[in-house]
């Protein structure tokens, strides 16, 4: 009986070290954003704004664009038809019935295209990570975020 409760220590040491080994750490956020965008997909500011003038045409957007910013940000600016679905809430947000009834709007599928933001591309990068590590399908980061957008579409930053 002895040497089945060392063998397990043994395996559970084991275990313990190879996840501690395959933990990438990190010099800093820039580091961790940069391994992340490696990661992910993004779309570029033009190429969105296509996308986005397509649904404003068929009244149908088939993507739904979640700002992950603050409220203050997002109520400085945003872009039209954007959900606000601040970072630090995203993965209990995303999946909440009464927070997508409030947007009027389904809760999102883990098929659906979804097309997330922030201010400069950071914290979407890291966003859209996490919506995959959760089973999200189609999930992308806007390049640049809000700033790009602005400073390329100054007109179009609010309902």
């Amino acid at each position: 009986m002895k040497k089945i409760g060392v063998i397990i220590l043994l395996m559970v040491g084991m275990v313990s070290v190879l996840s501690a080994q395959e933990t990438k750490v990190y010099s800093g956020y820039k580091e961790l954003v940069a391994a992340t965008k490696q990661e992910i997909t993004t779309v570029d500011t033009e190429g969105f704004h296509e996308k986005y003038v397509e649904g404003l045409k068929s009244r149908d957007a088939d993507y739904i664009l979640i700002d992950v910013r603050t409220k203050d940000e997002y109520q400085a600016g945003h872009i039209p038809g954007a959900y606000l679905v601040q970072r630090g809430v995203l993965e209990s947000h995303i999946e909440k019935e009464a927070v997508w009834e409030g947007f009027r709007h389904a809760v999102p599928k883990k098929t659906d295209t979804i097309i997330l933001y922030c201010r400069s591309g950071s914290r979407s990068a890291l966003a859209t990570k996490t919506l995959m590590t959760l089973g999200y399908k189609n999930v992308y980061s806007l390049e640049g975020g809000w700033n790009a957008w602005h400073e390329a579409y100054p007109k179009l930053e609010r309902y």
